[in-house]
């Protein structure tokens, strides 16, 4: 008890001695009634610390109890404030860098087993044999059915040129396989795939803002110079969940002039900050689209909104997530990699809008001063681009044309959801480890995958099948008759007609989905990207803009 006393003194001492200038320097409230909301607020987190430690009907330890506190003191902020320790810290440097010492693979839940999704190429896991499809039993030795697949992926990484014994059980073979691989440096790239879609027209899909998107990017630019002049390009945000502010800046410079202001920063404390470009445009005048989703976040509005506010490309696709806020990282701990991260401003880009959505705070009642954007309000305030364009605040980024992608039916979600695609791709590719021709799905293999989905005894509820199945076990037990029970069976049976018939009814779909798969188990994910391209609504769009020069100059309000 005593070790637990001293400790209660020294962290209420380490608290209390925290500076408080800082947070009476630029308050409106009373200073003297600010000091005592402080020392209130300590005095009771000391108190209640105290009680629980001395009374609690277990032993606590110490660290994770006060660790417990910092986590939900913190959680009553935004998602992005955050304590981070030494396992943290290694996925921040991964998002920082892109680099990481592992076997190179991407696992997930399939079938309630971890399995492997993708190995990367030249990878550890690659070289060695490992194909998508695999499951992963043990790692050294451990049987690890029950461990969570991030667990699982921490177990992976380590420093390079160490080693791990894993075990896999792969589809079709009898026995594990046991096989011992050295980890090098897994590099994660931010453009994963680049072409020509069409004569003159480039793509570059861009997944990441680590330090070296820019670079990326350019190389990639670079690389499609060298076959054909570039006259349109279309820059693919979309599922982009963003990175590092710098690395925005930096691939917006690659479409802007030097010292073009891309993005500034406002805080309470840290003031504001312009961050511009700071090189000569590679393709400064290129007809541009960008490509976005719910998914682009962050970095990815950074860059989509001030090329949208500088007229220099045309949005398209759906609303952004609406992440504008920014971070940093303070060491707490120079023993350890113990650190707080800190949300300590917001960005706006260059029409003053800002992309943050405005229910990022959990606990309204912590601020001393309301939030004053407009969206708070439910007022739309206008804003407007370099050729006076009006565009609006209301968390994340508009396109400037807004387009939906194909929907699925519901079925095909089930498809998905129960894994069929995928494990019948890893099948077929088992099967026919050879590819003779080219990769397509003719109606042969269509057939093939509709049996796979019969013998895996593939079903799903409609809407109303499962109160129907109610009704018609009520129907038997009260004795409704033999009419009522026949007909209720007729019309269970009209619904697994239906069900069939819907996969017939979706062929060209599900033909679509079956040539990603097969293309990347065959190939590697750059050529699922390729052909998953496709049947992109929104990519189409774009190309069609591009080609039309008055359309494209009568949106941006270009004369």
């Amino acid at each position: 008890m005593r070790k637990n006393y001293i400790f209660i003194c020294l962290l209420s001492l380490l608290i209390i001695l925290i500076p408080l200038t800082d947070y009476n320097e630029n308050l409106q409230a009373d200073e003297n009634a600010y000091y005592k909301k402080v020392t209130k607020g300590l005095n009771y987190f000391q108190k209640v610390y105290e009680r629980v430690q001395s009374h609690y009907v277990e032993e606590i330890d110490p660290y994770e109890f006060v660790k417990a506190g910092i986590e939900g003191m913190l959680g009553t902020l935004d998602p992005y404030t955050v304590f981070i320790e030494d396992e943290a810290d290694t996925r921040l440097q991964i998002i920082t860098t892109g680099k990481y010492g592992g076997l190179g693979m991407e696992i997930g839940m399939r079938n309630n087993q971890i399995t492997v999704i993708s190995p990367m190429d030249n990878s550890p896991a690659k070289k060695a044999g490992i194909r998508a499809g695999d499951i992963i039993s043990k790692i050294n030795g451990e049987e690890v059915s029950s461990i969570s697949p991030d667990k699982i992926s921490r177990r992976l990484r380590g420093p390079v040129g160490t080693q791990i014994e894993i075990s896999i059980k792969r589809p079709g073979y009898a026995n594990e396989i046991t096989m011992t691989l050295t980890r090098a440096e897994i590099v994660i790239e931010d453009v994963t795939f680049f072409d020509f879609i069409q004569p003159g027209i480039a793509y570059v899909r861009l997944t990441g803002f680590t330090e070296k998107a820019a670079a990326e990017l350019t190389q990639a630019i670079n690389d499609l110079k060298k076959r054909q002049e570039i006259k349109a390009f279309i820059l693919d945000l979309r599922g982009n969940s963003g990175g590092l502010l710098e690395s925005a800046v930096e691939v917006a410079g690659i479409f802007l002039p030097k010292d073009t202001p891309v993005v500034s920063t406002k805080g309470f404390r840290d003031g504001e900050n312009t961050f511009p470009t700071h090189s000569d445009a590679i393709l400064p005048y290129t007809p541009l689209a960008v490509l976005v989703d719910g998914g682009s976040a962050s970095a990815s509005e950074i860059v989509a909104g001030a090329l949208q506010d500088l007229d220099r490309a045309i949005l398209i696709g759906t609303q952004t997530f609406g992440k504008g806020l920014v971070q940093k990282v303070y060491n707490i701990d120079k023993n350890s990699s113990t650190k707080v991260k800190v949300t300590t401003a917001k960005y706006y880009i260059p029409s003053g809008r800002c992309v943050q959505k405005q229910d990022y705070i959990k606990n309204q009642h912590l601020l001393l001063s309301n939030l004053t954007d407009s969206t708070v309000q439910g007022k739309r305030v206008p804003y407007y681009t370099k050729n006076k364009r009006m565009v609006f605040e209301h968390g994340g980024i508009t396109p400037d044309k807004i387009i939906d992608q194909n929907d699925f039916d519901y079925i095909i979600t089930e498809l998905w959801r129960q894994s069929l695609f995928f494990n019948f791709a890893v099948t077929y590719h088992q099967e026919h480890p050879e590819l003779i021709g080219n990769l397509e799905i003719n109606q042969q293999v269509f057939n093939d995958f509709i049996e796979y989905v019969r013998n895996n005894n593939f079903d799903y509820q409609m809407e109303g099948e499962n109160e129907l199945n109610k009704f018609s076990e009520i129907a038997k037990e009260k004795q409704l008759g033999n009419e009522i029970v026949t007909r209720t069976l007729e019309l269970i049976n009209m619904l697994k007609m239906i069900k069939e018939e819907e996969i017939i009814n979706n062929r060209e779909k599900i033909m679509g989905i079956l040539l990603e798969e097969l293309a990347e188990k065959y190939y590697g994910n750059k050529e699922r990207i390729k052909y998953s391209l496709r049947s992109d609504k929104q990519l189409y769009e774009a190309i069609d803009i591009l080609l039309n020069s008055t359309e494209y100059k009568k949106i941006l309000a270009i004369n």
